[in-house]
Parts: structure tokens; C-alpha cells; sequence
């Protein structure tokens, strides 16, 4: 409940809602890398599902991320095929606004800062496309929550419902927040002295999925996602204000991700300061002890293990919210208080949609026309000889060809398809005769390498489209705008 003069916590968190849904609703194309690929996946299952016989494909059912793929096909379903990516990673961020005001509320932890913690939902993350593990984070809360709850002495039927199915959420979602669950559960135990034989229970009840992860972790170990852990960055050098502010939020260029993470972090010291003299009996002692967990894997963890990138920084926006909401706030007026936040998270919001608005109309001018210019169930080759985007970090471009796939099926030069935990993947995984890597050095593309595909996507500068319309192979179809689309003429 809000106190007499604060606005009540209802009504933060609807705001906060607002804010993180306003850059998702007035663009078509958000800048996040990965969620063509993504929604692609759903195309495939529908064509599978529809010809498992004669598809190149087959449905892995039972993948520890489908809850990411449920929620990209509900919203297929509601919003159609353009607009499911988009529409499921806003609902993802409602889910972290959501489950942080109310796991702020549950422990009586200020609703102010909850509310400032909403700044680090559309962070680095969302702009790789990071469906499973964002999915996992808000389950996490629920396990989180319901391990601070009095279990019964004993076996219970009610408590192994609970954390089985709280369990499984975890598992469905990615298995790194399953694993880092388990972590957790023993952690807390071991800290905050718990009996042993609630642990064990409590381990008992969840074996079920430690046993199935433990059972799949061998089809991962030795596909084409098993690459060696990679430090590109040591503790020391993570602990840059830069580095951590890139880790925290990271999505846009220019100074507002550095102010953003600043003003988090004055509002801590201020915090700190001002409640030194009783720190100890304000903080929320298990919420500080997750997020010093998760510092530590920020800390330690690689940059890349298990073809998985930003291994380490991905665990930094879930350890600021939870140190924000683990220490006492500022001591000023709640009123006061609530609309700094208020404002922080709103200036936030305008700079994101602001940059997502520049993006899609001058970086991904031209797409659409070409999109909408290609047949049904053409091969696409799709060449980004552009590569880095003046406005948004990271390489928001590499699998926007993607959106062929989404929209009018087909074949691509490169799908998720080739990795084995998603959904779907292809039955044959023999190399492809044409050059490989592509998405990433598309410089490396040869002539030869057009004769397997109807069409090329090029995303460009007027230079490089000179130069393409030049080549006698390609024929333009679309002549205007970064993005054009090139018919590839047959022999």
C-alpha cells in the first residue's frame, strides 16, 4: 500500500507497464537481432506440423525453451506473422515489470524502487533477442518467492506440486535460470541455516527435472552449440563503470545508457548513506544475497560458452534490480521519491522509442518494400554489408533476412534450424554447399554461392548497391532505400 502522500503501487506499476510498451507499439521492426530468427521458428513448425513427412524438419517437442516458443505462437496466432516477435517480447517485458512490482510488494520493499528498477527491462537482452533466458527471469521470481515460504515438516503433496511445477517453469523457460534455481535453493539453505531435511525435501521434489536436464545435457555437449568457454575480459576489467553500464542496459549508443545506470547507481549511494545508522535492519537480506550471486557471475561466468554470447553480462540487469529493491530508499517524501522514478523510467522510454523510431526509418529503409516484393516460399540469401547500425549497439542487422522466412516461407541461407535446442530443427544436418557464415562475413560470399537461391536481400550503402546492380547474375526488384531486394537470374 502506498503511505498517505505516495501514489499507490497499482498505479506505479501500470505506468511502468506504459512506458515499456510505448517503444514496442510505434515501430514495426524493433531493433532486436535475434527475433526474426525467432518468429521463423514458428513459420517452420506450421509447415511441419502441417507435411512432417515430406518437410525438411522435425519438431523437437520436449526442447527446455518452449515457453518462449508458446509465447511466440500465441502471438502469431493473435497479432499474425509480422507482428509475433514484436508483440512477444512486449509481453515479456510486462511480465518483468509485473513480477517485480509484485515481488516488491510481497516483501514490503519500496515501490519506488521497483519502479526505477524497471529501467533495466529493455536492456542488452532485448536487443539480441534473448527470448528463453528473459522468459526465465520473472519465473525465477516465483521460485525466488516461494522458497522464502514455511514448507511443511514433511512430505507434502500441496509442497511438491508447488515446486515441481515451479521447477518445470524454470526448465521450459532456460535452462540456466533451472540450474541457477537449484543453486539458489541450496545456497539459502546453507546461508541462512535452514534444517537439512527441508533441503533434501525440497531437492526431492525437483530430482524429476534435475535428472531430465541431466539426461539432455549430452544432445547439447555434442552438437554444433558445444564451443569452449571464452573470456574475452577479466573481473578487474569488468568492473569499469563503461563495461558494467554496457552489462546493465547496453542497447543504445550515445551517453543515455551511461546516465541511466548512473542515476540507479546514485540513488543506491544516496540510499546507502542515508540509511547507514540502521542499514542492517532495512535491507532485505536474501534479496542482497541473490544479487551478490548474480554480480559474482557477472563477475567470473565466460563471455561466450556453449555457442551462447554475453554468457556473463546477461546476469547484470537481474542483479540491479534486485539490489535496488534489496536496500532501503532514499529518505525523502514518498511523493518525491515515486516521481523521480516515475520520470527516470519515462525519460528512459522517450530515448528508446526515439532511437527505435531512427532506426527503423533510416536503417531499415527499404525493407518493407522488399519484403512485401518477394513471392511465397522463395530462397533467400541475405547479405548485411552494412553490419553495424549508427544507433544501436551490438549487430542489430545480421538476421533481418530472416523476416522473408516469417513472412512468405521459404528457405534462408542460414535458420536457428541448425541449432539443436530449438524447436525446430532440420532432419538433415550435413553442411550446406554454399559458404557458410554468412549472417556474420557476408564478404565472404561467392558467385557460385547465388546459384542456390532465388532472390538476395542486401542491406547497403549506394555504393555497395552500384556495385550489386553491376553483377550480371542479380537483377534489381526494389531500387530504393538501404535495404533492396535483387532477383538472382538463372542460368
Amino acid at each position: 500500500m502506498a503511505g498517505p502522500t505516495g501514489i499507490p503501487r497499482s498505479w506505479l506499476a501500470f505506468l511502468c507497464c506504459l512506458f515499456a510498451a510505448i517503444p514496442f507499439l510505434l515501430v514495426t521492426f524493433p531493433p532486436i537481432t535475434d527475433l526474426p530468427q525467432q518468429s521463423a521458428q514458428i513459420r517452420l513448425f506450421l509447415d511441419t506440423l502441417h507435411d512432417p513427412v515430406g518437410s525438411a524438419y522435425k519438431i523437437q517437442w520436449f526442447t527446455p525453451y518452449s515457453v518462449s516458443y508458446l509465447m511466440l505462437g500465441v502471438s502469431w496466432t493473435v497479432f499474425g506473422a509480422q507482428n509475433a516477435g514484436r508483440m512477444a517480447m512486449l509481453a515479456i517485458a510486462l511480465f518483468w515489470v509485473i513480477s517485480i512490482h509484485i515481488i516488491a510488494s510481497r516483501r514490503a520493499r519500496s515501490a519506488a524502487a521497483a519502479t526505477l528498477s524497471c529501467v533495466f527491462i529493455l536492456n542488452h537482452m532485448v536487443y539480441w533477442g534473448f527470448y528463453s533466458f528473459e522468459m526465465g527471469w520473472p519465473a525465477f521470481l516465483i521460485w525466488f518467492s516461494l522458497g522464502t515460504e514455511e514448507s511443511s515438516e514433511g512430505l507434502s503433496l500441496r509442497d511438491a506440486f508447488l515446486w515441481l511445477g515451479c521447477a518445470f517453469l524454470l526448465y521450459i523457460s532456460h535452462v540456466l535460470w533451472f540450474l541457477a534455481g537449484i543453486a539458489w535453493l541450496l545456497l539459502r539453505g546453507m546461508v541462512f541455516r535452514r534444517p537439512l531435511k527441508e533441503i533434501i525435501i525440497r531437492l526431492a521434489y525437483v530430482a524429476p527435472l534435475v535428472v531430465a536436464a541431466w539426461i539432455w545435457y549430452p544432445s547439447i555437449a555434442g552438437s554444433s552449440m558445444a564451443t569452449p568457454p571464452l573470456w574475452g575480459s577479466s573481473p578487474i576489467e569488468r568492473l569499469s563503470f563503461l563495461w558494467l553500464s554496457d552489462a546493465a542496459i547496453g542497447g543504445i549508443k550515445g551517453p543515455g545508457d551511461l546516465f541511466f545506470f548512473a542515476a540507479a547507481l546514485v540513488w543506491l549511494l544516496v540510499s546507502i548513506f542515508q540509511n547507514r545508522s540502521n542499514l542492517k535492519s532495512l535491507i532485505d537480506k536474501e534479496l542482497l544475497l541473490a544479487a551478490a550471486v548474480s554480480f559474482a557471475f557477472v563477475l567470473f561466468l565466460p563471455d561466450k560458452y556453449m555457442n551462447t554470447i554475453r554468457f556473463s553480462q546477461r546476469w547484470m540487469p537481474p542483479m540491479m534490480i534486485m539490489l535496488l529493491l534489496a536496500v532501503p530508499p532514499p529518505v525523502v517524501r514518498p511523493f518525491l521519491r515515486q516521481t523521480t522514478a516515475l520520470a527516470i523510467v519515462a525519460a528512459f522510454s522517450l530515448t528508446t522509442t526515439a532511437a527505435w523510431l531512427k532506426f527503423e526509418q533510416e536503417e531499415l529503409a527499404g525493407l518493407k518494400e522488399a519484403l512485401a516484393s518477394l513471392p511465397n516460399s522463395p530462397k533467400v540469401l541475405g547479405l548485411d554489408l552494412v553490419q553495424k547500425s549508427d544507433v544501436i549497439n551490438g549487430h542489430p542487422f545480421i538476421q533481418v533476412f530472416a523476416y522473408s522466412q516469417v513472412l512468405k516461407g521459404g528457405a534462408l541461407n542460414f535458420s536457428f534450424a541448425e541449432f539443436s535446442p530449438c524447436l525446430v530443427v532440420f532432419k538433415d544436418s550435413s553442411p550446406k554447399p554454399w559458404t557458410g557464415g554468412l549472417e556474420w562475413f557476408p564478404g565472404r560470399v561467392q558467385e557460385s554461392d547465388l546459384r542456390y537461391f532465388d532472390y538476395v536481400l542486401i542491406n547497403g550503402t549506394e555504393q555497395i548497391h552500384a556495385v550489386s546492380r553491376a553483377q550480371p547474375k542479380l537483377v534489381p526488384v526494389t531500387k530504393e532505400g538501404r535495404w533492396r531486394l535483387y532477383r538472382v537470374q538463372a542460368p
